[in-house]
């Protein structure tokens, strides 16, 4: 049987204790192990905290009629408008789309009295929309 080096051979010949010299301890060992059992529960902590992240309270979303001062300004005009080319618009669709403007604008608070509607038609066919809510009007 082959053996891995000379010093053991002697060793072994002579049944003396081998000299610490090039001697494993049993110390080195289960600190290595210990090392990789913290690095493998650090690494899994990890893990499940990027697939599974903490679930934060949601705040409440803020009610649709509802709206920031910032963004409805007082004094400025609201406008809602569109240009429809000739043949993509009939007297019936452009009535629909006049309703669904104003009713927006009710929605963001006009009243009936404030909202101002104007219609363009052009020679070609082409219409151009403008439903606004004039808030100097009362």
């Amino acid at each position: 049987m082959a053996q891995r080096n000379a010093r053991k051979l002697i060793h072994q010949k002579s049944g003396t204790e081998p000299i610490a010299v090039g001697k494993r301890r049993p110390g080195r060992a289960l600190w290595l192990v210990a090392a990789g059992l913290v690095a493998g529960v650090a690494g899994g902590v990890f893990a499940f905290r990027m697939l599974f992240p903490q679930a934060s309270t949601p705040e409440p979303s803020p009610s649709p009629l509802e709206q920031p001062k910032e963004i409805l300004v007082p004094e400025e005009p609201v406008e809602i408008s569109t240009r429809m080319r000739p043949g993509e618009w009939t007297e019936e669709s452009l009535q629909e789309h006049l309703e669904e403007y104003r009713q927006q604008i009710r929605k963001m608070g006009a009243k009936e009295s404030q909202i101002v509607t104007n219609v363009e038609r052009t020679e070609e066919g082409a219409a151009r929309v403008v439903v606004s809510w004039d808030r100097s009007r009362v």
